[in-house]
């Protein structure tokens, strides 16, 4: 299989709510925060705002923002955060961080995530593990303090919670992520944290878990598990791992299956479109794009499982160093190596 890196993602801290079960009680309108309000439900939860609801509050900042009213919305989260409330401060970060519906203020948003882990309220405390990891996040890209390799692989770890699902689901994988960079790179620890990112229902550490298992990364070779969870990785729609599928039918000499997985992976079109739906990194899903066009490529090149083609088979090669330049000149490498 190709030697490709694990990626780690340089994308800024997303602006995203995390919400717990409310539980509906005699004054609680029963709809998730996360969600447009009708104008009865909004006309309900706007009278307990303005009685000092707090978590109508929040709602009603949440209602206003996913709408665009972002004046309105914030008013409403700052409203609540003063009363208490640490999922309208972890909001507040998250949209000072990103500058959404306000200017950027990193340090501002950096501030206010360190009040969301310092909260001791029993009622917020599911909300420090997401808090770490975007405070893992900012150190790591050096956004709003100092960049700090050691700092974010601290948060990180603490949001991780050693695998608890229970813990930051991101920080997992992201941390199995980080030990495969070349500066901090420690493959049983990678292996590790990508192991319960998957089991916790990481997509992209269940693609990563299936690569490690086949190349013996951090842990023993073990085909039937790489199998297994390229699959299942798969079959939920990463292209990461529908890539590497492909290179585990060739290499196994299942051609004919390798031609067909590798078409249907090198038909996409939009990696920006996959990103969005599957919620996978770009450069994971560039990879593996590029692992699907240059195996098809080779497959019409030599005629194993599909028909011979070259004007096809360059085409494909094209698209490959197109889509991820750098996975395409390892595989290139390789095959001037007979290495493929």
């Amino acid at each position: 299989m190709a030697e490709v890196e694990v990626p780690l993602t340089l994308s800024s801290i997303k602006t995203k709510v995390v919400t717990e079960p409310v539980h509906e009680t005699g004054e609680e309108p029963s709809e998730q925060a996360d969600s447009k309000l009708d104008k009865e439900m909004f006309e309900k939860i706007k009278t307990l705002a303005l009685q000092g609801h707090t978590k109508s509050q929040f709602r009603l900042g949440m209602h206003y923002i996913q709408i665009q009213e972002f004046g309105q919305g914030i008013r409403w989260l700052e409203r609540a955060s003063s009363m208490g409330d640490m999922q309208a401060l972890f909001q507040l970060a998250n949209m000072y961080y990103d500058g959404v519906g306000t200017l950027p203020n990193l340090t501002k948003g950096v501030e206010l995530l360190k009040e969301v882990v310092s909260n001791t309220d029993p009622n917020f405390q599911y909300l420090i593990p997401h808090a770490q990891y975007n405070l893992g996040m900012a150190a790591f890209m050096g956004y709003g303090m100092k960049q700090s390799d050691e700092i974010a692989e601290h948060y990180w770890l603490l949001a991780g919670k050693e695998g608890d699902p229970d813990g930051s689901v991101a920080a997992q994988s992201q941390l199995g992520m980080f030990y495969t960079r070349r500066d901090t790179k420690d493959t049983k620890k990678a292996f590790y944290w990508h192991y319960f990112a998957a089991e916790n229902g990481s997509l992209e550490s269940k693609g990563a878990l299936g690569v490690m298992y086949y190349k013996g990364v951090g842990t023993n070779p073990d085909k039937e598990l790489a199998f297994k969870n390229l699959c299942e990785a798969s079959e939920r729609g990463s292209l990461f791992a529908q890539g590497n599928l492909v290179v585990y039918y060739y290499e196994s000499r299942l051609f004919t299956r390798a031609a067909h997985c590798a078409w249907s992976v090198a038909q996409t079109e939009s990696l920006e479109e996959a990103a969005e739906k599957t919620g996978c990194l770009l450069e994971f899903i560039r990879r593996g794009v590029a692992l699907g066009c240059f195996y098809y490529a080779r497959c019409l090149h030599t005629g194993k499982g599909v028909q011979k083609n070259d004007s096809e088979a360059q085409k494909f090669f094209n698209k490959a160093v197109s889509v991820c330049p750098e996975t395409a000149h390892e595989l290139n490498q390789k095959l001037k190596n007979d290495e493929l």
